[in-house]
């Protein structure tokens, strides 16, 4: 539960499934079947709900639904979504003194999506609910809901009738095996009704003639056409867009669950790259590079290229989130263009963007993360598409989605921190801290989280950021694109593109270090390393030095990433080698963030400890934790020469010859 305003919102999770009835008002079900179970008494509601949306049905698009529904036991405004792989609902007391005017807590969680346009009636939906309690010998285990429903479309003055079933565990304590026996119970007794599993998503899918096929029955006007499977499929693209598409952006990471790290705008990490035991990802790199290092990373290479390629056809073959046009759709010229790739990749990302705001806003887990891969993902694909969208474009852009992600990284950042921070403590020996001042400091970790959460939801509800959602939306449209983009095919638009981000972890790899005592611009964060630690042969400048040319060897080499995931969500082939060499990339992306990661909590322990000094408090816990994080900087920033040559090597065994 969460408040927004003065407005109170509740926030649930359903753990449902959904059933057609074709052809049947009111089938028969014969519920003293019920395997394990009893039913109780029913109870029967009449209910009407209101859907809401945008003139271009963008809440639909971002498969999120707004109603207002009367009667029943829920009356009030609902917002139903889908975050990632989770389904849920927020509930919104109507206003007393205007209980149909939509509630401004309600739009503010929409914004991201809505972009501020009015949200008006699209459709009327009645439902006559009958409701069978399941019973089993200790309680309720679920809820079989019966639904008659008459819906109307308010914009093309069509009513449609159809009938559908919703089975809903009523208990969050059930192990995942009774909930399979509750459902396999039930469903037996529907499915001899006549019933089959749903293919809709929501019932102001169906209304608006957008999925359901032969299910859904026309009732007037007379002569409206019945949906058809090319009606479904456009309701599918409404209704549910993009969640396999975020399979996409994620690429290989989402199923090896590495749990890396991601990088921010003003020279930041995201804090440990760890495994799903919280502890580091293996050691620092060693000696792994050179030509056994390329055979092993090569090997690699390929599994992920096919992973990756599998988890582009997911996106294609899942919910159907594709931007401007289909790969399978050609233009005039009867050939895909270059320019009908990019245009894809910034509305894919842009949409991804969009409902990543709307998570976060509702709090959701990893969703401040989730979102700023995307804009890191967004300023990535722009940066290795100079030339193929006019310059001043590219520029600002980038500037304005740095800014984004600086905001989101600093929240990000006391994420990490406190998540790092657990692992830290947990691998104290017995004894060696009290605890009271493990304690102190998870506590110092939450409240310096306190202040970059709020920053982060000024800035999405900042008039700047809506205008550069706005800004990328006509950008995926190909606005400021220039002439070239259209000239190249997808495929050689591909192999520019991706070659341009993997040339430039190339040259970012081999910058040269500067002369002792020479004046070199660095990071704040590199400063800070240059001053806290020593090597040989290095004064503090030279050290600093080294360490941004490590970083921003990182951050060039997720940008690689970043790019070769996006070609290859929309299918734009770059050649087998540059997509190895984007994952070999990705691969030094993991031994270099080992070292970004100690220096983020190294500074974040330095911070903790001047805090206590401030307060009084007691700093030997601070101390030694602060002591590890800078040994395991200092080791890694010994071996990260090393690491870069290794890099350097494999990167250009990966990439062919000539483009």
């Amino acid at each position: 539960m969460f408040h927004t305003g003065s407005t109170m919102v509740t926030h649930q999770v359903e753990i449902e499934r959904k059933y057609d009835v074709a052809g049947k008002k009111k089938p028969k079900l014969k519920l003293h079947k019920l395997e394990h179970f009893t039913v109780g008494e029913a109870v029967e509601h009449d209910m009407s709900a209101t859907y809401h949306d945008t003139a271009e049905l963008l809440l639909a698009r971002a498969k999120v639904a707004v109603r207002r529904r009367t009667g029943g036991s829920d009356d009030g405004w609902h917002v139903k979504y889908e975050t990632g792989s989770v389904r849920g609902e927020l509930h919104f007391e109507p206003l007393k003194t205007a209980p149909e005017r939509v509630p401004a807590a309600l739009r503010e969680v929409l914004l991201g999506l809505t972009l501020g346009e009015e949200l008006t009636p699209v459709a009327t939906v009645d439902t006559h609910r009958t409701l069978y309690p399941v019973l089993g010998e200790d309680g309720q285990y679920a809820e079989l809901c019966l639904d008659a429903v008459s819906a109307r479309d308010e914009r093309a003055g069509v009513t449609r009738e159809w009938t559908e079933c919703e089975v809903e565990l009523s208990r969050e304590d059930l192990t995942e095996k009774q909930a399979k026996t509750v459902f396999r119970a039930v469903e037996a007794v529907l499915f001899a009704a006549g019933a089959e599993p749903s293919s809709s998503v929501a019932k102001i899918a169906r209304a608006l003639g957008q999925d359901g096929g032969d299910t859904v029955r026309v009732v007037s006007p007379q002569n409206a056409p019945e949906a058809t499977d090319d009606d479904a499929r456009t309701g599918s693209e409404l209704a549910a867009p993009g969640s396999a598409t975020d399979a996409a952006a994620s690429g290989a990471d989402a199923a090896r669950q590495d749990g890396s790290s991601e990088d921010t705008a003003d020279g930041k990490t995201d804090g440990t790259a760890g495994t799903k035991d919280g502890k580091k990802s293996g050691t620092m790199h060693g000696k792994k590079g050179g030509k056994k290092g390329a055979k092993d990373r090569t090997k690699a290479a390929d599994r992920e290229d096919t992973a990756a390629q599998s988890a582009g056809s997911a996106a294609d073959a899942g919910t159907g989130e594709r931007a401007a046009s289909s790969p399978k759709e050609s233009r005039s010229t009867g050939e895909r263009t270059g320019a009908d790739a990019l245009s894809e990749m910034i509305g894919h990302l842009t949409a991804q963007l969009q409902r990543w705001d709307l998570a976060v806003r509702i709090d959701a887990p990893d969703a401040v993360h989730q979102m700023r891969v995307r804009s890191r993902a967004l300023r990535s694909v722009l940066q290795a598409s100079r030339g193929f969208v006019a310059e001043n474009v590219v520029t600002d852009m980038e500037q304005r989605l740095k800014d984004l992600a600086r905001v989101l990284g600093d929240a990000r950042d006391q994420e990490v921190a406190l998540e790092r921070l657990d692992v830290l403590l947990e691998a104290q020996p017995a004894g060696v801290l009290s605890a009271t001042a493990k304690d102190e400091l998870r506590e110092a970790a939450q409240h310096l989280g306190t202040g970059t959460g709020r920053a982060v939801r000024r800035e999405l509800d900042s008039a700047e950021y809506l205008q550069l959602v706005r800004d990328l939306r006509a950008l995926g449209r190909g606005e400021g694109f220039t002439e070239r983009a259209a000239q190249l095919s997808d495929k050689k638009f591909a192999k520019a593109v991706l070659g341009a981000a993997l040339n430039r972890v190339l040259v970012t790899a081999t910058t040269t270090a500067p002369e002792a005592g020479a004046e070199v611009a660095v990071s704040q964060m590199a400063q800070d390393v240059g001053e806290r630690i020593s090597l040989p042969g290095k004064d503090p400048q030279q050290t600093a030095a080294a360490f941004d040319v490590l970083h921003e060897t990182r951050k060039a080499a997720k940008s690689a990433r970043y790019v070769s995931e996006a070609l290859i969500g929309v299918h734009a082939k770059a050649g087998k080698k540059r997509t190895r060499a984007a994952v070999v990339a990705k691969d030094y992306q993991d031994d270099l963030g080992v070292i970004t990661d100690a220096a983020v909590m190294e500074e974040w322990l330095a911070r903790a400890a001047r805090s206590f000094q401030r307060t009084g408090k007691d700093r030997y816990a601070v101390g030694v934790l602060h002591g590890a994080e800078l040994m395991e900087l200092r080791n890694g920033m010994l071996e990260a020469a090393e690491i870069l040559e290794d890099l350097v090597e494999d990167l250009r065994d990966a990439l062919p010859s000539e483009d």
